[in-house]
């Protein structure tokens, strides 16, 4: 009987990959091990207050090409990325009803994030232009005397401009970096929880109680947001964050990597071991939480490739990292995260998009979307999608069962062997053989492609790419696939180095 998972791997040499061939086998029916069903909606965004206007616009100018991107995944999924607005700037804003302008930011910076935010009542128009379901962080950093009337202020107009299509709201952004900063050295989790809580009291009653969209005024709250230390265990059953019953779903924020000197593209992102092993650390807090209340989600809320925004080139909005999105994206759905929620900043390296023109150059899509839509495709439209992780033993190969309605469906292989055309060796190919189930007769692959891991430019999904033209989202290229022929339950192709490719199975 063949078992569950085989892989075969023959090595002659370091030197050798053009000559080895990977035999990938997944069954049939879903088996054990594979991940609930993936929300439609896993592959989502993050947008930091300071840069909210960029992306979203106002009422009577809405930024039409961050609109056709988010279009663009709905159509892909059937489902409206959910959309986060918060982070470190969202802890520094301070609401002002009487001011005029949008948003007023200080000169002084932080990795790109003002260090001073006043938002007018004009920013929050910006809710108005998606029709999508939003989560909102007010402002829980601050440390002044009106604190609580401010926070209440800002979820108070959030509310109006949202309405409906209220997901949550966050209390606070990465309390864990509190001490020392914006609080006491010695301030604590539990501390953090006491404020917390008194918070979401006063937000419920004040803001959300008798709201007229059906909403749940009490249970509407996006709790934790720890980027390091704090534990998602303590805070339920130590400090007790939902025994008001107050918590909707938690948020961790993850980095894969920093600005230190070992940071490579080849070494720190396209490698598929770091990728899981950054992944898995988030098991034993979701098991904890599974352990307290299985129906509250667990999702990275804040998450993208580098915490450094600024000034990484090198790793950051390149070819290579949008290979690295493909695999963290799909080990994210085989480990149950509900969904990933990813940063985008009009400055930062690893933003998807650019909304607005800045230093001189039109708006414009970057390499990272495209890792985003291969995910957003992966999961299409279909009702009910799990997805396995194949485990090659390998760093630098990758590879991914998806089932649709418990069959088969898919196969995902990234090659993650950093490749550059500036590589002094041929681009080399990585023979893969998939097993296939009896009943099918044919396949089609569609491929990530790009010139090398540091291209900025030149990259296609399926043949297609998109861009910016005359304010609008822009495709170009011809959508292409390759027909695969079954031979003795068997599917063969050939992947070169840094690219990635999606095999669809097509039965009687």
């Amino acid at each position: 009987m063949r078992p569950s998972f085989w892989v075969t791997c023959i090595i002659c040499s370091p030197f050798a990959a053009a000559m080895d061939i990977v035999n990938i086998y997944a069954p049939a029916h879903l088996p054990e091990g594979a991940s609930k069903p993936v929300e439609h909606s896993f592959a989502s965004f993050s947008f930091p207050v300071h840069f909210f206007a960029d992306y979203a616009g106002n009422k009577s100018h809405p930024n039409r090409f961050s609109q056709d991107i988010v279009n663009l995944f709905y159509e892909k999924t059937g489902s409206w990325p959910n959309i986060r607005v918060g982070g470190t700037s969202g802890d520094r804003a301070i609401y002002n009803a009487s001011q005029t302008q949008s948003i007023i930011l200080s000169e002084e910076l932080d990795n790109g994030i003002p260090l001073e935010v006043y938002l007018g009542p004009t920013w929050f128009e910006g809710f108005e232009t998606f029709p999508t379901p939003w989560t909102f962080g007010v402002n829980l950093a601050n440390n002044k005397s009106n604190a609580l009337e401010n926070a209440i202020a800002e979820a108070e107009v959030a509310l109006k401009h949202i309405k409906g299509n209220l997901l949550a709201f966050e209390i606070g952004n990465e309390p864990d970096l509190y001490p020392g900063s914006v609080r006491p050295l010695n301030y604590t989790e539990a501390d953090y929880v006491r404020e917390w809580k008194y918070f979401a009291d006063a937000i419920s009653r004040r803001v959300m109680k008798g709201n007229k969209y059906g909403l749940d005024w009490w249970k509407i709250y996006q709790a934790l947001t720890f980027v390091f230390g704090w534990s998602v265990a303590e805070a339920f059953w130590k400090d007790g964050i939902d025994n008001t019953g107050h918590v909707k779903s938690v948020s961790q924020h993850q980095y894969a990597a920093g600005n230190a000197e070992w940071v490579r593209l080849g070494k720190s992102f396209m490698n598929h071991t770091l990728i899981a092993a950054n992944l898995t650390q988030y098991v034993p807090a979701m098991e904890a939480l599974r352990a307290y209340d299985p129906n509250i989600p667990f999702l990275l809320g804040e998450t993208n490739s580098d915490y450094v925004n600024l000034n990484m080139a090198q790793v950051e909005g390149v070819f290579g990292s949008s290979l690295w999105l493909v695999d963290d994206l799909l080990y994210g759905m085989t480990l149950d995260i509900t969904r990933f929620n990813l940063i985008q900043g009009t400055t930062f390296g690893y933003t998807a998009w650019v909304p607005v023109e800045y230093n001189g150059q039109d708006p414009k899509v970057k390499p990272p979307l495209y890792g985003q839509l291969v995910a957003a495709d992966v999961i299409g439209r279909h009702p009910t999608v799990q997805v396995k992780s194949l485990g090659l033993g390998r760093d630098d190969l990758s590879a991914y069962a998806v089932y649709e309605s418990g069959m088969l469906a898919k196969y995902v292989v990234v090659n993650l062997d950093e490749w550059n055309s500036t590589t002094t060796y041929p681009r080399p190919s990585q023979k893969v053989s998939l097993g296939v189930p009896e009943d099918v007769r044919s396949a089609e692959d569609k491929r990530l492609t790009g010139p090398g891991a540091s291209a900025d430019t030149g990259i296609s999904w399926g043949g297609l790419s998109w861009n910016y033209t005359d304010g609008r989202l822009a495709q170009s290229g011809e959508e292409t696939s390759d027909m695969l022929r079954v031979s003795n339950g068997r599917l063969d192709l050939e992947l070169p180095s840094t690219e990635a490719v999606v095999v669809e199975l097509h039965r009687n």
